[in-house]
């Protein structure tokens, strides 16, 4: 499926890059685990939180105003929530 909204490309680049991001710094403390990095992760986790949520209520706006790209924005949606399960599981290993 080709993406030919600007706000979907844009929501897929957020999420991608706070995936990511949160991933790296995951893989970082399990490999060196330090009280410093564990304060970056979890200021990361609330700037990615307010971020996503953001652009999440964007994308709503976005589904309701163009419902002639349902489909597109629905997939878009549904990734951004992706991140949700992915940071609880990264926060209970930790």
């Amino acid at each position: 499926m080709k993406i030919t909204q600007n706000i979907n490309k844009t929501s897929l680049m957020i999420a991608c890059l706070s995936f990511l991001l949160g991933t790296a710094l995951f893989i970082i403390h399990l490999v060196e685990p330090s009280y410093r990095l564990l304060e970056i992760g979890l200021f990361y986790t609330l700037i990615a939180l307010v971020l996503n949520s953001i652009t999440l209520i964007e994308l709503i706006g976005h589904a309701i105003i163009n419902p002639h790209h349902s489909n597109e924005n629905l997939i878009t949606i549904g990734v951004l929530l992706l991140n949700i399960p992915v940071t609880l599981t990264y926060l209970m290993f930790i």
